[in-house]
């Protein structure tokens, strides 16, 4: 499963980050998320319900897979370590950290494969 961060995908992002106030991440007006880490995100992003379908719109895929998982599911069903990694590395590779989000997505495997 690969991340995707083409305009396509920051496109069909906008809408659900503008719901959840962090629009600033994907255009990079900063000002709007002054202050925001990585719990004032996710809080945002669970408050609209929208979790799922940011991880869909990432992946292009509608069911969590490995590494993000230890099985196939559909992204409703999985957890938030699941959801908000596969979301922190994609925050990391638009910001031009490819190396940092792909070690991410390989820490995730490795934590995965580990607790089978």
């Amino acid at each position: 499963m690969k991340i995707h961060t083409d305009v396509t995908t920051l496109s069909r992002l906008y809408p659900l980050f503008k719901e959840a106030g962090i629009e600033g991440v994907l255009t990079g007006n900063f000002s709007k998320i002054e202050g925001f880490g990585y719990q004032e995100i996710f809080g945002a992003l669970l408050q609209t319900g929208n979790i799922p379908e940011v991880c869909k719109v990432i992946t292009r895929c509608d069911t969590c897979l490995p590494p993000y998982s230890s099985e196939e599911k559909p992204w409703e069903e999985c957890s938030r370590e699941e959801s908000m990694g596969l979301i922190i590395s994609f925050f990391l590779d638009i910001i031009g950290l490819h190396n940092e989000s792909q070690d991410l997505l390989n820490q995730l495997k490795s934590l995965k494969q580990t607790s089978l």
